[in-house]
């Protein structure tokens, strides 16, 4: 791509000894329902350039969405200012791995007059099962997605593929009484199924109704089980992928530095990363550092398999890259039921969403379940509210009782349910 050049060009010309281009360029058609009516159709072009230049061994990096002559120019000025007042780093260079290669997985879906059914359909459908329920909103975009990466080493990478997106947000209102906001986002290679059959809405749906006669647990406090929903695992595993990227493992703060092929976690956890996956519409088949991504394990069996680093926490930790970064999240599925882990547990919750901060170092968390339901003798009691759940993060994922055979997809993630001991419960 001719632009991407002609920024190389410039930065060159500015005094970068090295540098890298990345455009990513959105074409988006968008229906938005909003206070039961469907908006028009909307069309919108985005575009997001990265600049990144490496001056004596200090970097600097810019973003911009901007992509005409005088933006560049003004944007690169500023990249090399902040280049040239940066640290030096003997780990700061770009990538010379791949030549050229260009990735496609374009089917060409876009259909707007199946997109209002569909978005039409789900209207009715949730109004018609439950009256109760407040449509915040939901948005139906059909996405065609352009990336271009070019460096100053001659690396020269693309791809394109279009997906949808349907993102929908909702509260259950009865009276004066409302539940807690929930919602879920999912990306689709095409629009063949009905809206409000995908991923786990219709089980958050019908939750976040249920969620409007949420009780405290009688008991204030206990130690107990945990089953982690789908929509509510990514908070965990995103927490505890971060001690495989650069960030921790550079500042040697890692729990998982030097247990590269050690059992970590239980063996009953699969985890892999699948950037390419056949089950996924979402792709990253490059990372930004212009390095072509795999899909590989991150834990097998419990087994960590591979850190997630880029080429820069390569270079500066003198470990393997990654085969991603961590995108696109698949856990392989157990041999539960549902029914069947719901029964086996004595006392504990299903958690629906978690709300807390980032867990400490050691994996120390604690904060709020909502959207939650209390388990006693091996039955569902009620949804709760005001109740605090903490524990700690790999001891948690060390003591996996069982993993559902059901999965749901995300079209970025394909996540079970999981259901794991010691976690304490405690109500407001």
């Amino acid at each position: 791509m001719e632009f991407l050049d002609k920024c190389l060009a410039l930065m060159k010309e500015k005094g970068a000894d090295e540098g890298e281009v990345s455009l990513t360029h959105f074409q988006k058609e968008e229906m938005e329902l909003k206070a039961g009516e469907i908006s028009l159709l909307r069309s919108r072009d985005e575009y997001y350039l990265t600049l990144k230049a490496i001056v004596d061994k200090r970097k600097a990096s810019i973003q911009i969405n901007k992509i005409d002559d005088d933006s560049i120019v003004e944007a690169v000025t500023e990249l090399m200012r902040n280049a040239e007042n940066s640290q030096a780093d003997e780990a700061n260079e770009v990538s010379d791995q791949v030549q050229e290669r260009e990735f496609s997985d374009f089917k060409d879906n876009y259909d707007p007059e199946l997109m209002y059914k569909r978005l039409d359909s789900f209207r009715e459908k949730v109004g018609a099962d439950y009256p109760d329920l407040v449509l915040e909103g939901a948005l139906l975009e059909y996405q065609n997605k352009y990336n271009y990466y070019r460096n100053t080493k001659g690396v020269k990478l693309s791809s394109n593929y279009d997906k949808y997106l349907f993102y929908t947000t909702f509260f259950g209102r009865r009276g004066e009484a409302t539940s807690s906001m929930h919602g879920t986002a999912i990306f689709l290679e095409n629009l063949e199924g009905e809206l409000y059959e995908l991923a786990s809405l219709p089980s958050i749906m019908r939750e976040t109704v249920e969620h409007l006669d949420a009780r405290v647990i009688d008991e204030k406090k206990f130690r107990g089980d945990i089953l982690i929903t789908p929509d509510s695992l990514d908070s965990f595993l995103y927490s505890i992928l971060s001690h495989l990227g650069n960030s921790m493992l550079i500042a040697g703060t890692s729990y998982f530095r030097g247990k590269l092929n050690e059992k970590v976690l239980d063996e009953k956890l699969t985890l892999r990363t699948e950037p390419v996956s056949e089950y996924l519409p979402v792709k990253n088949y490059y990372g930004g550092d212009g390095i072509i991504n795999r899909n590989d394990y991150i834990f097998e069996k419990g087994v960590l398999k591979n850190y997630l680093l880029d080429l820069y926490g390569s270079k500066k930790t003198g470990l393997e890259r990654g085969p991603s970064t961590g995108s696109n999240l698949v856990v392989e599925a157990g041999d539960k039921s549902l029914p069947e882990m719901i029964g086996s547990i004595e006392r504990g919750i299903i958690l629906g969403r978690f709300s807390g901060g980032h867990p400490a170092t050691n994996g120390d968390f604690s904060g709020v379940a909502k959207n939650s339901f209390y388990i006693e003798d091996g039955e569902i009691k009620y949804p709760i509210k005001e109740t605090m759940i903490s524990g700690n993060l790999f001891e948690l994922f060390q003591n996996i009782v069982g993993i559902s055979r059901a999965r749901v997809n995300f079209g970025f993630n394909l996540f079970p349910y999981i259901h794991a001991r010691e976690i304490v419960v405690s109500s407001r």
